[in-house]
């Protein structure tokens, strides 16, 4: 890669995006679908009479659940300007890092969903590596970290995700 791609890639580096609100607000139908897909059976979850009698008073969602409810529609397609991150793999797409991998995610919970809230992230990449030769190609590994919010401001958690993006062949 050429030193002024990689140069142009630095100054994506620690650019928080603008906050992207979820289009729907956490719900029983969702938590339901989630828990059967992942046999998940914790009372918490679905079991309303249970769920009041818990320190939280209702149904939470699962923690896991929280980067759910902020993704983007697969269609219709949305014509969202890019964020930093989508910046970032498109430069190294046209720079033909074509491949990609999750290699690592890490989520921290702080507070609970629940049914109602309304989700907000805010996310920047927070770290790029040298090129590094890997079985699949050689390639960059480039992290983004997250923020996610409910409808009062509260932080409710975070994820640092990881990529190989990589040379096909």
């Amino acid at each position: 890669m050429s030193q002024q791609l990689v140069e142009d890639l630095k100054t994506l580096i620690g650019q928080e995006g603008e906050p992207r609100e979820a289009l729907d607000e956490v719900c029983k139908p969702m938590i339901r679908h989630w828990c059967a897909a992942m046999q998940d059976g914790n009372p918490l979850y679905t079991n309303e009479e249970y769920a009041k009698t818990s320190r939280y008073g209702n149904i939470i969602a699962p923690p896991t659940m929280m980067l759910t409810y902020t993704m983007p529609p697969l269609w219709p397609p949305k014509e969202d300007p890019p964020h930093h991150f989508e910046q970032f793999l498109e430069k190294l797409d046209k720079a033909g890092y074509l491949g990609i991998l999750v290699t690592n995610v890490s989520q921290k919970y702080y507070k609970p969903l629940f049914v109602g809230d309304r989700i907000t992230f805010t996310y920047k990449v927070t770290d790029m590596s040298p090129e590094k030769k890997t079985s699949l190609g050689a390639g960059y590994f480039v992290t983004t970290s997250f923020i996610f919010t409910n409808q009062k401001g509260e932080t409710v958690g975070t994820q640092s995700f990881t990529v190989l993006k990589y040379s096909i062949g």
